[in-house]
């Protein structure tokens, strides 16, 4: 059986001749660009004070509002003024627990909402649409369209109703 050697402190062979070479040539040529970068330097601050001075630059005009500018400015101030919270929280407040809220469409260009929901029965839904006349946040309710949902086990009822409140 060979005899294992191991060396932890082996040298590392000296560097080929033609790799001081490539150093020295790589050093030299970023000295050289180093040299050409300076010397254009110099040559363009040189003809920018043979030039003549640039005028100073003016100042702007103030913006002047457009009405189409202001027309959406209004209406960002009436979509961001739209009371949503309250809305939702009147909504949630007076759902009872047999009646699933899906989807709510709200435009905030007009105080009008459209409403998704499933009840487990009509008289549910048609109880929480009375409901929702009677609350005073809202100017109407209209229950727009109705369907039983047979492809469900439970068939609940989907319902879409149109919410106009008060501003």
């Amino acid at each position: 059986m060979r005899r294992l050697r191991l060396d932890f402190l082996h040298s590392f062979p000296r560097p080929h001749w033609a790799a001081w070479l490539l150093l020295a040539a790589g050093l030299g040529l970023a000295a050289w660009i180093g040299w050409q970068g300076e010397q254009a330097g110099r040559a363009l601050a040189a003809a920018a004070a043979e030039s003549p001075q640039a005028p100073a630059p003016t100042r702007r005009a103030a913006r002047t509002t457009t009405a189409a500018g202001e027309t959406a400015a209004a209406s960002s101030r009436a979509h961001l003024a739209t009371p949503w919270g309250g809305l939702l929280v009147r909504l949630e407040d007076s759902r009872p627990k047999t009646i699933a809220l899906l989807a709510l469409e709200a435009d905030a260009r007009k105080p009008e909402a459209t409403l998704t929901a499933e009840a487990r029965t009509a008289q549910d839904m048609l109880a929480w649409v009375e409901q929702l006349k009677g609350e005073a946040g809202f100017r109407s309710v209209t229950l727009a369209s109705h369907t039983l949902q047979e492809s469900d086990p439970q068939q609940p009822i989907r319902f879409v109703l149109r919410l106009v409140w008060r501003n």
